[in-house]
């Protein structure tokens, strides 16, 4: 390729920081105040802790093979078809469920906002935004360009605004610790992780990355240890200011402005409608791109109906698998509305081919001699992504949503294994 068509190092960091301040750092800190108290920033500190092995094998394997296709690359290369479609699998999964809570989220503020909206059924707000997202892709909107800088644009303004009203208006008085938040740390692990969830969303491209075999890694390290820093300081800051009325606080920044410009509600009430535009850019952004996990599964010769989940539109849009894709998202929200059972899912589903990208890095350490890397490192992965699921699995199950996930994990995995079946046979 062309050296003038490579992204610079730079560049490639804002992509991955793009990718990863998204949504989960302005909506989770509801969720970490009502699990750890004045903790929450803690639970930040302890998944880069945890995740950090993690990173280092993503990393370490995307520097191996710049090559588009990531994780199911990954994957596929050390353990296997069946190991790659299980990874990709279980990401689309989890970026879907993400989509959806994006799209809750969005509705829930529209109709605070708009009074005429408050007696139409939430769900039915939802189905109708997912569906005319997936309409506005079909008829060829883009979410890159210029777009791509609104929606940067709309997460730094409020993000920087955010940190300016929250250290000087600081308050200590609100970290009164009691003994059961730090029990509760370590359950708030999933929540914090969901924050993290994207930095390996430029292996897609990594490729197009300038010397990516030395770029790649440095791209991905120091994109995770800003948005790890950003996380910690937020969840301070906010938390600083409204203490624990963020256990009962749907926006979190919208209360933070309201307090800080009350003879201007207006810019406070403009900068949190600025945090749920990102959001919905995120959901959007996840439609586009997530959908081409599923074409690449269909593709493959891994699912059923794969003359359709194949077909692609006169503008190069998937719309088989995005229309699945919609139609996944939809059952998400039938199953659950609520943000801690979603960002649980979205975290065990993700997390899951995080596990097979760490045990992919073991087998190209140990067994494949294509990397120096000691092999404790993917050691530490593995127990990490067990670790992660198994906290978040506990909170799945005590959400009582446990089997209606694990039935559309299940759908895949089982039409995976008849398609390998009818083609043996």
């Amino acid at each position: 390729m062309h050296a003038k068509n490579k992204i610079g190092p730079f560049i490639a960091t804002l992509i991955c920081l793009n990718s990863m301040i998204g949504a989960g750092l302005f909506i989770n800190p509801k969720p970490l105040t009502l699990i750890a108290g004045p903790l929450g920033f803690v639970g930040y500190i302890l998944g880069a802790i945890v995740l950090m092995p993690i990173i280092y094998c993503t990393a370490e394997l995307a520097s191996l093979h710049p090559v588009s296709g990531g994780i199911y690359v990954f994957a596929r290369s050390y353990l296997g078809p069946v190991a790659g479609f299980l990874s990709c699998w279980s990401y689309f999964v989890g970026k879907t469920s993400s989509a959806a809570l994006m799209a809750h989220k969005f509705m829930q503020f529209l109709q605070g906002a708009i009074p005429a909206l408050e007696h139409v059924p939430i769900l039915l707000c939802d189905f109708i935004l997912i569906f005319s997202l997936i309409g506005l892709n079909l008829a060829g909107m883009f979410i890159g360009g210029r777009s791509q800088y609104i929606f940067t644009a709309m997460r730094i303004i409020p993000l920087l605004a955010a940190f300016a009203v929250g250290f000087a208006l600081f308050n200590g008085n609100n970290f009164q610790v009691v003994f059961s938040d730090l029990g509760n740390v370590f359950l708030s692990l999933p929540i914090a992780v969901f924050a993290f969830l994207g930095f390996e969303m430029i292996c897609a491209v990594g490729h197009l990355i300038q010397d990516s075999k030395k770029n790649i890694k440095r791209v991905i390290l120091s994109s995770f240890a800003i948005v790890a820093t950003l996380s910690v300081l937020f969840q301070l800051a906010i938390f600083g200011v409204l203490g624990l009325s963020l256990q009962s606080t749907e926006s979190p920044l919208g209360k933070l402005f309201e307090v800080a410009m009350s003879t201007f509600p207006i810019l406070g009430s403009c900068l949190g409608a600025m945090v749920f535009v990102a959001i919905l850019g995120t959901c959007f952004g996840i439609l586009t791109s997530n959908c081409w996990n599923l074409f690449t599964l269909a593709s493959n010769n891994h699912l059923p109906f794969k003359s359709f989940l194949t077909r692609v539109s006169a503008n190069n849009v998937p719309w088989g698998s995005l229309f699945a894709h919609g139609t996944i998202s939809c059952t998400f929200l039938a199953i659950t509305t609520d943000q801690i059972s979603l960002q649980n899912m979205t975290v065990f589903a993700q997390v899951i081919s995080y596990f097979f990208t760490t045990f992919a890095a073991l087998s190209a350490v140990k067994w494949f001699k294509a990397t120096p890397m000691p092999t404790w490192i993917p050691q530490l992965g593995i127990a990490s992504s067990l670790c992660v699921l198994s906290l978040a699995l506990l909170r799945i199950v005590n959400s009582g949503v446990s089997f209606s996930f694990a039935a559309i994990l299940l759908v895949g995995i089982v039409s995976m294994a008849v398609r390998r079946f009818v083609k043996a046979a």
